[in-house]
C-alpha cells in the first residue's frame, strides 16, 4: 500500500522535479558511501601496529690493546688498534686517537682487549722509572728482611704494611709499632706486582709467595725514614701486611714485653757494713832528760859557774 502511494507521487511527478528528486538521492548516496569508506578505513589504520623509526645508535671509536701489555712498557702502534663500539660502553677516560697512547708506558698490567685509558699510562717516559713510583713528599728507603720479617713474600709492590721493631734483652724482648700505613715500593729490587706471580718456568702462581725476600724498600717521609734507620740499628725490624680495607687505618703505640720464664729473679743484696778503723794511738815515750841548768854566780871579782845540783848542794851549805 505504501510502496503503491510512492510509486503513484512518481508517477505524477513532472522531468525537473524527478531530476531534483534523483540529485538529491545520489546526493545521499555518496554521502553515505564517504562515510562507510571513513569508518572502514580508519579502523584498519587503527589495526595496523605503527613500527618506530630506528635512529642509529651512536658509536665511538676507541683504542684496544691488540697484546697484553706489562707495566712499564712502552706502546707501539703494533700493540694496540682502533675498535668503533657504543658510546654508552665507552668508559671515562677512553683514549680515542692512536697519537695518544703511542710511545707512553703503561702504569698497570694491560690485557688483550681491555680499552686503554688516561688512568692506564704515565704521562710521559721520566714518570715510568723508579722515581716515578716515589710520591712526591716522600723519599726511598731500604732495610734488610727476610722470610720471616718479611712475611714469607706475601707483600708486594703497592701494598702497604705497618713496621714492628723487637728489641732483645737478656732475659726479655719488646715489640714497638713504630711506622704503620707504609707505601711497599719494592722487593728483592723489583717494583712489579707481576713478577711476583711468576715462576721459574714463567708460569704464572697465582695467590703463590715468594719466598726468601732480602731487601724491601718504602716510601717514606724524610722524618721516618730516619726513625726507620735508627730504629733498625736498635733491634729486628718486622712487616706486617695491611688488608685492602682495615678497619681501624692506624692504631695507638702499643709497647709489648715479654720476660723469660728462665729468667732468674733478681736479688737485691744490701750494702756491704762501711768498718771503721779506729785510730792508732801511739805510746807515749818518757820524757829524755833535760840537761841540768847552768848558773853562773859573781862573787866580787870571782865568776863561778854551776848547775842546777851544785846550785842546789851550795844553797844547802850555805
Amino acid at each position: 500500500m505504501f510502496f503503491k502511494k510512492v510509486l503513484d507521487y512518481l508517477n505524477n511527478l513532472n522531468a525537473r522535479q524527478v531530476l531534483i528528486l534523483a540529485g538529491i538521492a545520489a546526493a545521499l548516496m555518496f554521502a553515505t558511501l564517504y562515510f562507510l569508506f571513513t569508518m572502514i578505513t580508519a579502523k584498519e589504520e587503527a589495526n595496523v601496529e605503527t613500527v618506530p623509526v630506528e635512529t642509529p645508535p651512536s658509536v665511538t671509536t676507541v683504542i684496544v690493546a691488540k697484546t697484553d701489555i706489562a707495566p712499564r712498557a712502552v706502546i707501539r702502534e703494533s700493540m694496540v688498534e682502533l675498535k668503533e663500539m657504543l658510546t654508552e660502553n665507552v668508559p671515562n677516560g677512553a683514549i680515542t686517537s692512536m697519537d695518544e697512547v703511542t710511545d707512553l708506558p703503561a702504569r698497570v698490567t694491560i690485557m688483550a682487549g681491555d680499552i686503554i685509558t688516561s688512568r692506564k699510562l704515565y704521562k710521559d717516559s721520566d714518570s715510568a722509572g723508579y722515581v716515578g713510583a716515589i710520591p712526591p713528599d716522600c723519599r726511598a728507603v731500604a732495610i734488610n728482611v727476610n722470610d720471616v720479617t718479611g712475611v714469607a713474600g706475601f707483600a708486594k709492590p703497592g701494598d702497604h704494611v705497618d713496621l714492628m721493631l723487637v728489641e732483645k734483652a737478656d732475659d726479655s724482648a719488646t715489640t714497638n709499632i713504630i711506622l704503620q700505613n707504609v707505601l711497599l715500593l719494592s722487593i728483592n729490587q723489583s717494583m712489579d706486582r707481576n713478577d711476583f706471580e711468576t715462576n721459574k718456568e714463567g708460569d704464572r702462581n697465582t695467590g703463590a709467595a715468594v719466598g726468601n725476600p732480602t731487601i724491601a724498600t718504602f716510601a717514606l717521609r724524610p722524618q721516618e725514614a730516619l726513625r726507620l734507620i735508627s730504629a733498625s740499628k736498635l733491634g729486628d725490624i718486622y712487616l706486617m701486611l695491611r688488608p685492602a680495607k682495615p678497619v681501624e687505618m692506624y692504631v695507638d703505640d702499643i709497647n709489648y714485653k715479654v720476660i723469660s720464664a728462665n729468667a732468674k729473679p733478681k736479688v737485691e743484696t744490701a750494702p756491704p757494713p762501711v768498718t771503721v778503723t779506729p785510730p792508732t794511738t801511739q805510746p807515749q815515750s818518757e820524757p829524755e832528760p833535760q840537761p841540768p841548768k847552768k848558773f853562773v854566780i859573781i862573787q866580787g871579782d870571782e865568776v863561778q859557774t854551776s848547775g842546777a845540783e851544785d846550785n842546789a848542794t851550795n844553797k844547802g851549805s850555805n
